[in-house]
């Protein structure tokens, strides 16, 4: 898979993760991939929407690890 692609499939996992486990609409904005060739870790940078405001935040996801969530985040 490309980046592009892994940034698609994250980017999902994350606003998916996030609506299903913590209540909260993430919106996805962009995807940062952290560390060299042997990490498969990246941060899905976004904001959750709470009735007339947003809140920056980020989620964590392996991708190397069946796109599992490992953290989440606000700025």
């Amino acid at each position: 898979m490309d980046k592009k692609e892994i940034s698609k499939l994250a980017s999902e996992v994350a606003a998916t993760y996030m609506k299903d486990e913590e209540n909260i609409k993430f919106v996805p904005k962009d995807v940062e991939f952290l560390g060299g060739e042997d990490l498969s870790t990246v941060l899905v940078h976004g904001y959750a929407e709470e009735k007339d405001k947003k809140k920056e935040m980020s989620v964590t996801v392996d991708y190397g690890d069946d796109y599992r969530v490992t953290s989440y985040g606000e700025h």
